[in-house]
């Protein structure tokens, strides 16, 4: 496990920690919106950084294609796992978050 961390990267390491985070701070949501105090951190601050994790989820997704298209069979090997990972991160994001998202913006 520790090799695949080593493989993936240090930046792909801190974007899976974030994401853990992220979805680690879905039960302490409220859907009415606290403004001040503690409250503020689960309901908009860790909302507003989920939805920017996506974008740079899919922005990496991306470019993990884009490297895939002229490596050899290693690199493709490894972007491969990176490009799949980042997948299960994205569909877990969108799919457990949704729930707050419409509900606090219907």
């Amino acid at each position: 496990m520790n090799s695949f961390f080593k493989e993936i990267g240090e930046l792909r390491v801190m974007l899976l920690v974030m994401t853990l985070l992220s979805l680690s701070a879905i039960p302490f949501t409220d859907t009415n919106v606290r403004m001040e105090g503690w409250g503020l951190l689960p309901d908009v601050l860790v909302p507003v950084i989920s939805f920017i994790l996506v974008f740079i989820i899919l922005l990496d997704m991306l470019m993990s294609r884009v490297f895939m298209i002229e490596a050899d069979a290693a690199k493709k090997n490894k972007f491969k796992k990176i490009f799949l990972l980042e997948a299960i991160l994205i569909v877990s994001l969108l799919l457990l978050w949704s729930p707050y998202f419409i509900t606090v913006l219907s």
